[in-house]
């Protein structure tokens, strides 16, 4: 009697774990498969743009190393799992940190920084939803255009650098911007030496 409950009691346990296996078994292809239809998608959605430029603007970003790294990061598209695409993620927001603190002289301006930072931001959140457990795949698709918008408005702003520089100083332009600096910076000192005088009168 004994042997028979021990044998029932081995074969439920038996039974209810080749269910729990089979269970996992299941789950676990249905995750495989979930996660092959978001990488077919985001495989889909992930076109990047970088626009054509003038002579003078390529010439600068070829020499801009962080610059050609961030672009080639971020035309290489994943080719195997949707871990690659997580893994993508991360680079290009590491190569795009890269980009602010290297910036070349010319472009070292407020206008272009800004637009650097907004571009800059709407890659950490790409590689925010690609790394949540459920991806969002409607945010994906809505935020590789708004990237796609940044870049071209980066291009607008180094064209218009460009456009600026090429416009010719009228006569004696450049000798009153040379005396508002001037002015400027003779400013403190005037501040400071109506300082010393109010404290001498003291």
């Amino acid at each position: 009697m004994k042997r028979l409950l021990v044998f029932l009691i081995s074969f439920f346990m038996l039974l209810s774990s080749c269910q729990e296996d089979a269970q996992q078994q299941l789950d676990a292809k249905k995750i495989a498969q979930k996660n092959e239809a978001v990488f077919k998608n985001i495989s889909k959605m992930w076109q990047f743009q970088f626009p054509s430029a003038r002579t003078e603007i390529t010439a600068t970003l070829n020499t801009w190393n962080a610059w050609r790294q961030f672009e080639i990061e971020l035309l290489q598209k994943p080719k195997s799992t949707l871990s690659a695409f997580k893994l993508k993620t991360k680079n290009i927001a590491s190569k795009a940190d890269a980009l602010i603190t290297s910036i070349p002289l010319e472009y070292n301006k407020p206008q272009v920084l800004s637009r650097l930072a907004a571009l800059n931001t709407k890659l950490k959140s790409l590689e925010l939803y690609l790394n949540l457990s459920v991806i969002p795949e409607q945010k994906v698709a809505q935020l590789i255009p708004e990237i796609n918008e940044e870049i071209k408005g980066l291009y607008n702003q180094w064209d218009e650098i460009l456009i600026k520089k090429a416009i010719p100083k009228e006569i004696g332009e450049e000798l009153m911007l040379q005396a508002l600096d001037t002015a400027r910076n003779a400013r403190p000192d005037l501040m400071k030496q109506k300082m010393e005088i109010s404290d001498k009168i003291k």
